[in-house]
């Protein structure tokens, strides 16, 4: 439907009619910023639950015993490479490098021309080549050779040591004259001397499992003795605590900015005053600084984990370093409760169940309150839906209101100036009478 403005009263009716709908969508203002409050509340909240998931998941991690008998390793000769990951045991071993892993290599005793050249019933040479390397069951692959006097077919067996011998029926290869061997397959070898030595052998160059947690790679032969010593890496674990305190701060700074205070009530955050947040804060800090009576250090703040007036932990990591250094286990314990019921939980233990508490889908504090801020969001979304349709039919019913002052007026001042001009006419009429 069109509407003029004013064509009869020469007021500006679409201004007068945006004006009283104004005063109509006051209500439906009101609970749209009550929605995108809300919505902001939900969003907050859906962060800071992968927060504290994310902070869980870490906690968890490092409460894995893994992560509390980190080792590092170092050899006295650079060809020996040490890769040290966890275990319980530390020391030293020396030995001397005997032999390398060699892989058995096989080569065909005559050429052929090109790689078209047919070898035996396997096609031409290019062709077995692509075949016998496309072929996943067998335990060599092939290479073509070009030895400026023709082509050699060259196969080597997958894995090395003394059992990787090439399984190979030479039916059919006749053509280029059978095969001879380039290198026998043998094991790496170390040995180490004393009144009794005894070596230890590796189909490969690397000896895996040495020492729990160590394997080692040697490079070269090597008759002068080689020293591998294995510690505890502190510095690693040390970083990895580091780590988690980092994490817990900005979990905790995030939270604190949620739901701070302010006095001016225009510029208060979405979730202040929220006792979910506070309680799932409070809940953390607690895992963190509470005592544990179970290991000799019994508190966090003993080892270099302090809290600060701000409620931010602080880590002093030489202290730290210190402790692990004077006893590894009862630190360890501090933090992570032995496998086994009924011990008392670690600091980890006790973090991974305050994150759970906080975050955990569907019953944690922050997904409770994150699911009854979406819920709120929903039937907002529906109040404004119903208000905006009732605001639809209000105007609709303004607009034909002013439509029919507008046609009434048009029509009186019709009759006006035809009154009008009814009495003009009849002044006319009466002066020609005269």
């Amino acid at each position: 439907m069109t509407f003029i403005d004013g064509l009869a009263s020469g007021l500006n009716t679409t201004e007068i009619i945006d004006a009283l709908m104004a005063v109509e969508r006051l209500p439906q203002d009101r609970v749209v910023a009550r929605r995108d409050r809300t919505q902001a509340q939900a969003e907050q909240l859906g962060e800071m639950r992968a927060s504290v998931s994310s902070l869980r998941n870490a906690a968890s991690d490092l409460r894995r015993s893994s992560g509390w008998q980190r080792l590092t390793g170092a050899a006295s000769s650079e060809s020996v490479e040490v890769e040290a990951t966890s275990g319980g045991f530390t020391g030293s071993i020396t030995f001397r490098v005997d032999s390398l892993a060699t892989t058995n290599v096989i080569y065909s005793t005559s050429t052929v021309e090109s790689l078209d050249t047919v070898v035996g019933t396997g096609g031409t040479l290019g062709q077995v080549v692509e075949s016998i390397n496309g072929n996943s069951d067998l335990n060599f692959v092939a290479v073509a050779i070009d030895t400026g006097d023709g082509f050699r077919l060259q196969l080597a067996a997958k894995e090395g040591g003394a059992e990787s011998a090439i399984e190979l029926d030479t039916t059919g290869f006749e053509s280029i004259g059978g095969f001879t061997t380039l290198t026998e397959g043998a094991d790496a070898q170390i040995t180490f001397d004393g009144l009794n030595p005894y070596s230890v052998t590796s189909a490969s160059n690397t000896f895996v499992g040495i020492m729990p947690g160590v394997n080692l790679t040697v490079s070269e032969v090597s008759a002068d003795p080689v020293t591998v010593t294995v510690e505890h890496d502190y510095e690693q674990i040390a970083d990895s605590v580091q780590a988690l305190v980092e994490q817990f701060n900005e979990l905790r700074t995030t939270m604190g900015n949620a739901t701070r205070v302010d006095p001016n009530v225009e510029a208060q955050v979405a979730l202040a005053f929220n006792p979910d947040v506070r309680r799932a804060e409070q809940g953390l800090v607690r895992a963190f600084v509470d005592p544990v009576g179970a290991s000799a250090f019994e508190a966090p703040g003993l080892i270099g984990i302090r809290i600060e007036r701000d409620g931010t932990l602080t880590f002093d990591r030489d202290a730290f370093i210190e402790t692990a250094s004077t006893d590894i286990n009862e630190l360890t314990r501090l933090f992570a409760a032995p496998a086994g019921e009924g011990e008392e939980p670690g600091v980890l233990d006790r973090l991974v169940t305050a994150a759970d508490q906080a975050a955990a889908f569907g019953t944690g504090l922050l997904s409770s309150a994150e699911d009854a801020a979406k819920s709120r969001v929903e039937s907002f979304n529906d109040q404004i839906d119903a208000f905006e349709a009732r605001l639809e039919r209000k105007e609709l019913q303004l607009r034909k209101t002013y439509t029919n002052l507008e046609t009434a007026l048009g029509e009186l001042t019709n009759q006006s100036n035809w009154l009008a001009g009814q009495l003009g006419s009849l002044g006319t009429f009466g002066g020609s009478q005269s």
